[in-house]
């Protein structure tokens, strides 16, 4: 007897932490979904570059006619975006956008519009 509450109580407690730490990371994560577009700099140039962040972890960043899908993550106050080639570009929240660190070292603020 004593072993079957023993078991539901820790099946208890592992059910309210394990829902704790996810419902942690998902209003983590929410904070980061939206539209973003690039305001300036050499990225920028007559065309416009935008990245949508997708609730499912999913994102899509478009530069003029031409997008590429990706997936995302977030680690402390740093997003990561995943390529399809197995890369990672890595981004800061800042404000009211990202600051992503590009694979040529340059740095390009998005704000989020969306």
């Amino acid at each position: 007897m004593f072993q079957i509450l023993r078991d539901r109580k820790s099946i208890l407690i592992i059910t309210i932490f394990l829902t704790m730490v996810l419902s942690f990371a998902c209003d983590n994560k929410q904070k980061y979904v939206g539209l973003y577009r690039v305001e300036g700099g050499e990225l920028q140039k007559g065309r416009e570059t935008t990245i949508e962040l997708i609730e499912n972890g999913q994102g899509v960043w478009r530069v003029a006619d031409d997008e590429t899908s990706f997936s995302w993550g977030v680690n402390d106050n740093e997003i990561r975006l995943h390529t399809k080639t197995g890369g990672v570009i890595i981004g800061m929240r800042k404000n009211s956008g990202i600051e992503i660190t590009l694979p040529s070292s340059q740095k390009v603020f998005f704000t989020k519009i969306k």
